[in-house]
């Protein structure tokens, strides 16, 4: 019985230690919990609504930059600046900073070497208001590691670490607060755009003064340039960005020293109020990922580029110049005549508003009405290929293939095509060299010009 007793009693006495150590054990998971919630919460530095920001400082080593909110909502600063602020970085800023939380703490404020963390003279400090409070971020030296910033918060007790990843913000400063848009002053109309490229003119365009884009060089265009490009060039300009700034007001006698004395890339643009901007470019791979380096010639700031992003750079005059060599819709043209060489020639009529069609004197049914009109199609959507400076044939030659147009209000225009090479024509309208070469593939390849004449001359029964 004593044995039963003395047993019952060590059982109980076991489960008593085991809920005692149960308890304990509970209770230091309890304030473990509350210990890591108490850090946690110890990490969140900003809890402000970005939207209550009205005003930030940043007091650098040599300038304090103070941006505010005016009447309109829109970031001004409070110094005199001779740039455009980054109003889209302060709104960043402003909800990046307002929520910042530290990555880890460092230690007390009152146990540490300020001076070893960069914070008795913080490089950076970063100042946000709103109505009701003042937010001060002192900016130390950034880790052995890289991984964070040392900072502490007026206001609060400990050093903290801050990701790099807000490096961008933490070391706010000037260029920070620069625009990213090339173009100084958007309310601006362009008018004019030219491109050198390794010390020759590749372009000049300008709008004339009846508001008509026309090009000067190579070649003096009006009719013939391509305004759909000359937009979409705008639309680039309006759009370019820096990626990052360097250094900045620096005269052209200090090119040299920056590789910009003889730059392989010159692009300007002016515009209506009478501003220009050059834009000078170091040679670079333009199908690399690397960055290019430009500076702007009235400014005097460099910056970089990425170059998949400077295609501007990499522009040529055809791309300006309408290709399509001859356009008139079927309905108007009267007669077309083709002589050639290799083919039989074609005289060609065409009375759409009548429905009548012929080919060589033969009136064409129905089938041979659609494999013509097919043919004068694929004929008219021929386009130069090469653009070609100087003629590049002995005119005193036969053309190969000779083409005549002759519209119903009796416009006439010849079109001739001299052999340049084994693979080109040159092209002449109205017995002047167009500037372009097509190549023969035009005419001789499969589904080329040939190929749907031949097809006609099978649907008119012609030999």
């Amino acid at each position: 019985m004593k044995k039963q007793l003395t047993l019952i009693l060590t059982l109980i006495l076991l489960v008593g230690v085991t809920v005692g150590v149960l308890v304990l054990v509970s209770n230091m998971e309890t304030k473990q919990k509350e210990e890591e919630a108490r850090v946690e919460q110890e990490k969140i530095l900003m809890s402000l609504n970005s939207n209550d920001i009205n005003k930030i400082e940043i007091n650098t080593a040599n300038t304090v930059y103070s941006a505010y909110l005016d009447e309109n909502g829109k970031w001004k600063l409070e110094n005199d600046m001779d740039f455009e602020i980054n109003t889209y970085y302060l709104n960043s800023l402003a909800t990046q900073l307002s929520t910042l939380k530290a990555s880890e703490i460092i230690c007390p404020i009152s146990e540490a070497d300020l001076e070893n963390y960069g914070l008795s003279k913080p490089a950076n400090i970063i100042t946000l208001y709103t109505n009701d409070t003042v937010n001060v971020i002192n900016v130390g030296k950034l880790s052995a590691t890289e991984d964070f910033y040392y900072v502490t918060i007026d206001g609060k007790d400990n050093v903290y670490g801050i990701s790099a990843d807000y490096a961008d913000y933490l070391n706010a400063n000037k260029n920070s607060l620069k625009s990213i848009y090339i173009l100084r002053n958007s309310d601006s109309a362009i008018n004019s755009v030219s491109l050198k490229a390794h010390g020759q003119t590749v372009y000049e365009l300008k709008m004339n003064s009846e508001n008509v884009w026309e090009m000067e060089k190579p070649l003096k265009l009006t009719d013939r340039v391509n305004i759909s490009n000359v937009t979409e060039m705008l639309t680039t300009i309006r759009q370019m960005i820096v990626d990052r700034f360097g250094d900045e007001y620096v005269t052209e006698d200090k090119y040299k020293e920056y590789g910009f004395d003889d730059p392989e890339y010159i692009f300007e643009f002016t515009q209506e109020n009478g501003e220009t901007t050059t834009l000078l470019a170091q040679d670079y791979e333009a199908d690399g990922a690397s960055f290019v380096t430009l500076i702007c010639k009235e400014t005097g700031q460099i910056f970089y580029m990425q170059s998949n992003y400077t295609s501007f750079l990499q522009g040529t005059a055809d791309a300006f110049i309408l290709k399509t060599a001859y356009t008139c819709a079927a309905a108007d043209i009267d007669t077309v005549d083709i002589n050639w060489n290799d083919r039989t020639d074609a005289e060609i009529i065409i009375n759409e508003d009548e429905g009548i069609y012929t080919l060589n004197g033969k009136s064409l049914d129905s089938d041979a009405a659609v494999a013509l009109n097919s043919f004068y199609k694929k004929l008219t959507a021929l386009k130069y290929d090469n653009l070609v400076i100087e003629c590049p044939i002995d005119k005193s030659k036969d053309p190969e293939i000779t083409v005549t147009y002759v519209k119903k209000d009796g416009t006439k225009n010849v079109f001739e095509f001299y052999k340049a090479d084994s693979e080109n024509y040159a092209v002449f309208m109205d017995g002047e060299y167009q500037d372009f070469t097509v190549v023969k593939k035009n005419f001789t390849a499969r589904e080329g010009i040939y190929d749907f004449y031949d097809r006609l001359l099978d649907a008119a029964g012609i030999k």
